[in-house]
């Protein structure tokens, strides 16, 4: 079950929001439910922030603005996929700082490709967390979950994840980073150097061929990769 919520003063856009979702999540057969909010102080009053998958914020509303709402929100959840849908794009820094996965913008002519462009991100992120990984170790195989896997480095014929795991752990194997790269892809993870694979949701920062990670780790990203991984991180934060 997915559980959305859409917190929005204009009663217009609040209905059209909840009516895009609900044909994106019946389209694709998800199992979900929907709540509608109008205004911030009536969503959190209600002290349930914490139990949402996915956050639909406008950012201008009265009483307590988006930005404050996802504060709060991000006070007691730190999972929650926060979406902000805005007529402003002014706010876009503001918003880095709650973590924001998208702004959405205001207009009909492109709100639904939008909406669905990003609850195609967003559920693919959802999904890749609940898929498994399994590693050949020396000493028997390990299953890890993908959405706990920060990065793949191949050093001297060998490949070494770095998993979030009671901290960060690591193991290696012997193998090659084309074949993992092709594994992993398609849940989120690109290749920024011939030695590093990274997951897209733990790069914190990408900028001067460098890509700065959730666990402190600055990782070199080669020219040939730089404009992909950079156009990556910037539709992860919103931006396109």
């Amino acid at each position: 079950m997915i559980r959305i919520a859409i917190c929005d003063d204009e009663k217009y856009f609040r209905l059209r929001e909840e009516e895009l979702v609900g044909e994106y999540m019946e389209k694709r057969g998800y199992s979900y439910s929907i709540a509608t909010y109008s205004s911030g102080k009536e969503m959190l009053a209600l002290r349930d922030e914490a139990g949402y998958d996915i956050i639909f914020l406008d950012i201008n509303m009265e009483e307590m603005d988006g930005i404050e709402t996802a504060r709060r929100i991000r006070q007691v959840s730190d999972k929650v996929f926060i979406v902000f849908v805005t007529a402003y794009i002014t706010y876009a820094l503001e918003g880095y700082k709650v973590n924001a996965v998208r702004y959405l913008l205001k207009e009909e002519n492109c709100l639904e490709n939008a909406l669905k462009e990003c609850l195609d991100a967003v559920t693919a992120q959802m999904d890749a967390g609940k898929k498994k990984y399994e590693i050949n170790l020396p000493n028997g195989r390990k299953s890890i979950p993908i959405d706990n896997l920060l990065y793949v480095e191949s050093r001297l014929h060998k490949v070494f994840f770095f998993i979030m795991e009671d901290g960060i752990r690591e193991y290696n194997k012997y193998g090659r980073l084309d074949q993992i790269s092709q594994e992993l892809e398609p849940y989120g993870f690109f290749r920024i150097h011939q030695s590093y694979l990274v997951n897209i949701r733990y790069v914190k920062n990408v900028e001067r061929y460098t890509a700065s990670m959730e666990n402190g780790i600055t990782l070199s990203i080669s020219k040939r990769y730089y404009k992909d991984i950079e156009r990556a991180y910037i539709r992860m934060k919103g931006e396109l």
